[in-house]
This record gives C-alpha cells, sequence and structure tokens, in this order.
C-alpha cells in the first residue's frame, strides 16, 4: 500500500514501470544494505511480505522461489525454541 504520493520501486519486478514506478538492478553489499537499514527501522521503506512459511515447509517456500512471481517477499519462519546449527 502506497501513501497518495507514494510511488512503487522494485528491484525484482521490471513491470513497476507501467505503475509509475522505478526500477533498479542492485548487487546487495554491507554498505548498501546498512543504508536501507534505518529508513527500514524507522518504517519509511518496508518490505511486503508475498507468503509466509513454517520451517517445514521450506521446500515449498523454494519451490515457490522458482517460479519467480511472487510480489513481494517469501518468508520463511523458525521458531526461538529452535538449537542452533
Amino acid at each position: 500500500m502506497l501513501k497518495p504520493e507514494g510511488r512503487p520501486a522494485s528491484i525484482a519486478d521490471g513491470e513497476v514501470f507501467s505503475y509509475g514506478g522505478r526500477y533498479a538492478f542492485v548487487r546487495p553489499d554491507a554498505k548498501d544494505l546498512a543504508h536501507l537499514a534505518e529508513p527500514a527501522g524507522q518504517g519509511i521503506v518496508t518490505v511486503h511480505p508475498d507468503r509466509v512459511f513454517p520451517l517445514e515447509r521450506a521446500a515449498d517456500a523454494s519451490r515457490l522461489n522458482e517460479q519467480g512471481r511472487t510480489r513481494g517477499k517469501i518468508v520463511v519462519t523458525v521458531p526461538r525454541d529452535t538449537p542452533d546449527v
């Protein structure tokens, strides 16, 4: 959902142009991710999940990712009580 004056942006979907948005090809690195951390923490930049899967359905999440048709992020949740590996 965008604010009335908001513009969509994507690093994954070039179709964003058809909505008046911006597309950017990125190769993320630590410096770039650190630069995005502050506005993300303030809620200025948000990431919208497309689907959320429990860890035991990680294979389903991977298959969905391979299709390349999602509009948001695919999230795999890990229970807090999962022991470190």
